[in-house]
């Protein structure tokens, strides 16, 4: 009876190792793909790197996802100028501006008068997005200019246009289409007149179609574009041009993300976050826990994902900004695999109530085999500041910790042992 006892609990201690370390391979193999696969930039190849081969004809669409408004292609969109492919890049654009991030970035011109014909007067880089925007959905929208040096004219006309599949039917996508209505625009006051740095053309719309294109160009009549003479070694010519870098379309909503809890041996390599893409990447900021972290503190990082090789457990954080749309997110990376099974269980076994709370809060432990492990607590604001760090004894099972001296906002609360490593929980304070 002895021995058939004994068998049943190795094989049940063996199915459940066998089922913990499946959980222990979802969690760090499949949830890491769910962030990555999240769309964040919506605009395909909005640094214009991605490339077909530097021959592909006609100039645009040597980008991946770029080519002219309308149906026939062939049309020139713009030119798109390479480090990596044209020896006299950037002089040969006619300019001294190198692309603001990669190897590449696109030259269009955005207002041209008589004696410009439609062959060249205007051209309108049309992009395909990744998936078509949801209705109802605000989006923030950036792209980076610079005038051409050659350019004797600056204009402020540079606006964003969403559109479905009715920009493939227009014929004549060289010529000022002011019948379109751009959803962002450029301010008039704005003329961009730099020809040394990027300047950046930015706003928001709510989405309310079926869009699935993006249009870039100067969409008013020539009588209705906003003009300055800024150079006169070429007199009586009217015209401006200008390189464009850096698009992006991201939902102002998109939650932050840093990844998931993790456990790793010390010394592998972790990777925490999205996928790197243009917009999203200058949207993160990435801190390391327990810095302080204030408008002033230094970022380990600003990108949307990165690799980490850490050898000892520790927690990272993430500040992403959209248009004013600021969120946070964190992530924990455990060094004992093991632990980290030990700690969803305990995270599953300790409850804080009520959340919302106001003047205090309950920490209840269902288990009570784990309440010894437990010995000291540490809150920490949404920006990462230590709030409050104690040590802490559970009686019947609870421990309740007054809230008077905290603000209202968001708190993460760590539960810290000497065995199983940091449990957190997050708790909100409204009043």
């Amino acid at each position: 009876m002895y021995k058939l006892l004994k068998s049943w609990l190795f094989l049940n201690s063996f199915f459940l190792r066998k089922r913990m370390l499946k959980t222990f391979v979802f969690v760090v193999i499949v949830f890491p793909l769910i962030g990555l696969s999240q769309i964040a930039n919506y605009v395909t190849n909005g640094g214009f790197e991605k490339k077909y081969n530097c021959n592909y004809p006609p100039e645009l669409n040597k980008a991946v996802g770029w080519n002219s408004v309308g149906p026939d292609t062939s049309k020139f969109g713009g030119f798109l100028y390479a480090i990596n492919c044209y020896s006299n890049a950037p002089l040969g654009a006619g300019g001294f501006q190198y692309p603001r991030s990669g190897d590449t970035y696109f030259r269009m011109t955005t207002f041209c008068t008589l004696p410009c014909t439609y062959t060249n007067s205007r051209y309108y880089p049309k992009n395909r997005l990744k998936a078509m925007l949801s209705f109802g959905k605000t989006y923030c929208v950036k792209m980076y200019v610079s005038r051409q040096n050659n350019s004797p004219h600056a204009i402020s006309n540079l606006d964003f246009l969403f559109s479905d599949n009715s920009l493939d039917t227009i014929k004549y996508c060289n010529q000022p289409l002011s019948y379109l209505n751009p959803q962002v625009k450029n301010p008039t006051s704005n003329i961009v007149t730099d020809t040394l740095n990027w300047v950046l053309i930015t706003g928001t719309f709510v989405e309310t179609g079926t869009e699935k294109y993006l249009a870039l160009g100067n969409f008013e009549s020539n009588s209705a574009t906003t003009y300055s003479l800024v150079d006169t070694t070429f007199g009586t010519s009217v015209w401006a041009e200008y390189f464009v870098d850096d698009v992006s379309c991201i939902d102002v909503d998109l939650p932050a993300f840093a990844g998931n809890d993790v456990a790793v041996i010390p010394g592998d390599s972790v990777y925490l976050g999205r996928e790197s893409d243009v917009g999203i990447d200058e949207s993160c900021m990435w801190y390391k826990l327990p810095t302080v972290i204030t408008p002033t503190t230094p970022a380990i990082d600003t990108i949307a994902g990165f690799w980490v090789k850490p050898v000892i457990s520790c927690t990272y954080v993430v500040r992403q900004e959209i248009c004013g749309h600021v969120k946070w997110d964190t992530v924990r990376i455990a060094m004992n695999p093991v632990g980290l099974v030990q700690l969803s269980v305990v995270e599953g076994a300790l409850e804080v109530f009520p959340n919302p709370a106001q003047d205090f809060i309950e920490l209840k432990i269902s288990n009570i085999n784990l309440l010894k492990e437990f010995n000291s607590i540490s809150i920490y604001n949404n920006l990462g500041q230590l709030m409050r760090e104690e040590e802490v004894v559970f009686e019947n099972k609870t421990l309740i910790l007054n809230t008077n001296d905290l603000e209202n906002g968001v708190y993460f609360l760590n539960l810290k042992s000497n065995n199983l490593g940091t449990v957190s929980k997050r708790f909100v304070i409204s009043r």
